[in-house]
């Protein structure tokens, strides 16, 4: 008669052969660009010089642009979220990482290796693949600013319809990179919002004289979120868009501030939250600042700062 086979030792045997979950980043924790199987050894927040160890000849990269800043005066619009941009490509040992713009600017282009994100719009076109659009004007009611097409050839989302005078502003189109919202001087309008993407739309500026009642345009949301447009010049009720929430790359939700609300002061944008952290919500007429990783800066009589760019290199 045959001994009996113990399964309970080739069971042990299985289990002791498994590797630890400080090998590689489990799938759960983390977005939809992180590589499945490589642990995120460096996290980059400032151009310079990259140490990679040796007998490392390839990583793969995820690269996020800057933010675009929100708009001032009556323009009022939400900044366009950075790009992002990922892949493997030769180890180098520099990187550039774009900062977040201020004032109306477009965010600095981020890259590693031939690896490159573009920042997103204020309200100017955006150096680089895969940014998002800005919101049009409040001021005249404009056409939001169109995203860019992707690092890997994606089409851009279009900027939403501008309402002019006699309407509210449109919802930018969703892309990769999409477009923002479609801004209103139309007395009681809402601008339009920011499209969804992987980077965020910033949202429309609505702005009108007398006593109306005026909405910003939120930002997109995405990875990366867009800032949310802001209402002025009415001495009525301004209530101005929250920012686009983003999505890290361990799994973490970000969300975009909150825009205020008053009458005759106040409806200044909130901030975008960025792929490594939440925007900023406005103050009075301040826009809010955007997150950690390109989130959009918040329109506002002063506007919100887009969030620096961002590296995580894997191998």
């Amino acid at each position: 008669m045959s001994a009996r086979q113990d399964r309970g030792q080739s069971g042990s045997q299985v289990s002791a052969w498994m590797p630890s979950n400080d090998k590689f980043t489990p799938l759960t924790q983390q977005s939809i660009v992180a590589p499945y199987g490589l642990k995120l050894q460096q996290t980059i927040q400032s151009s310079g010089s990259v140490t990679i160890p040796a007998g490392i000849n390839f990583v793969y990269a995820i690269v996020v642009g800057g933010g675009g800043a929100g708009n001032s005066s009556t323009i009022l619009t939400g900044g366009g979220a950075g790009g992002v941009s990922y892949g493997w490509t030769l180890a180098q040992s520099t990187c550039i990482v774009g900062s977040g713009a201020s004032s109306g600017g477009s965010g600095g282009y981020s890259r590693y290796g031939h690896i490159i994100a573009g920042g997103g719009a204020g309200g100017a076109n955006q150096p680089g693949p895969g940014s998002a659009g800005s919101g049009g004007s409040g001021a005249t009611g404009g056409n939001g600013i169109a995203g860019l097409v992707s690092y890997y050839g994606a089409p851009a989302g279009s900027g939403g319809a501008g309402g002019s005078t006699t309407a509210n502003g449109s919802n930018g189109n969703s892309a990769v990179g999409a477009g923002g919202g479609g801004g209103t001087a139309f007395a009681g309008g809402t601008a339009g919002n920011g499209g969804n993407g992987v980077s965020g739309g910033g949202g429309g500026g609505s702005q009108a004289s007398g006593s109306s009642t005026q909405t910003g345009g939120n930002g997109g949301s995405g990875l990366v979120g867009g800032g949310g447009g802001a209402a002025g010049t009415t001495t009525g009720t301004r209530t101005g868009g929250s920012g686009g929430n983003g999505l890290g790359v361990d799994g973490t939700a970000y969300t975009g501030g909150t825009g205020t609300t008053g009458t005759n002061t106040n409806g200044a944008g909130g901030g975008g939250a960025g792929i490594a952290g939440n925007g900023s919500n406005a103050a009075t007429t301040v826009g809010g600042a955007g997150g950690l990783g390109g989130g959009g800066g918040g329109g506002g009589a002063t506007a919100g700062a887009g969030g620096a760019g961002i590296i995580y290199l894997y191998y």
